[in-house]
């Protein structure tokens, strides 16, 4: 059943909504299913400019004045919300660096049949996904043409997803001691260095490192449950 490879990625925003922040940062891992574990030299980075500079080329730090990202950005980096937007003033075009994660993701492909499909593309993973970054996803393929008849992004494999908070939540929702699934907090719990954490290189690493954990677990169990007619005769 699992076969696709599985890309593990991250976009780092200028805002906290899914349905209209701009990347400035994404990064992805691949691991291979099979093997569970990371593909060598699959590490994928890129930085974006966002949209409302490109939309306006005057455009200075004002525009962020309604928010404190610039703020909370730098406090991860350790400069200061001047840096922060000079950086993001001097990002490649975003449509340039979406294209490069387009090529990126079409060199994954697991071929059926010698033929590329949207079958055959990578499993989509990260940290609370689901709720956040295939909503970008699925805004930039809309943008930029990367769509199935559905009108939804043929990037990655159109069924399966797998949210890692999402697993975290499964076996952590009766522990006590366990008082969050903010990924930081989870890092504590699990002994995970923080440094550089928010870093979306150092992000998507974290979680494919969790994510092949939580396989080999999974696979160690499964073979040890009688899953087969479980609910006969109940």
């Amino acid at each position: 059943m699992l076969t696709n490879n599985i890309c593990v990625f991250d976009f780092e925003t200028d805002g906290s909504n899914p349905n209209e922040c701009s990347p400035v940062q994404l990064s992805a891992v691949m691991v291979d299913s099979q093997r569970l574990e990371i593909i060598d030299n699959s590490e994928f980075n890129v930085y974006l400019k966002p949209e409302k500079i490109e939309d306006n080329k005057k455009a200075n730090i004002s525009i962020y004045n309604d928010s404190d990202i610039l703020d909370w950005h730098g406090k991860i980096k350790q400069i200061s919300k001047e840096e922060v937007f000079d950086n993001w003033l001097n990002y490649p075009d975003q449509k340039h660096s979406w294209q490069q994660f387009v090529s990126y993701l079409d060199n994954y492909h697991k071929h059926y049949k010698k033929a590329k499909t949207q079958f055959s593309a990578p499993i989509a993973c990260g940290y609370n996904i689901v709720k956040f970054d295939m909503k970008i996803v699925n805004r930039l393929s809309q943008k930029y043409g990367n769509v199935n008849k559905e009108n939804n992004t043929k990037l990655f494999h159109p069924r399966d997803q797998i949210d890692l908070m999402l697993i975290t939540w499964l076996w952590f929702e009766s522990l006590s001691d366990v008082k969050s699934l903010a990924l930081d907090n989870l890092r504590d719990y699990l002994g995970i260095d923080k440094t550089n954490a928010h870093d979306a290189v150092k992000d998507v690493k974290d979680c494919a490192n969790m994510l092949i954990r939580f396989l080999k677990l999974h696979r160690n169990l499964v073979s040890k449950i009688k899953f087969r007619k479980a609910f006969a005769n109940q």
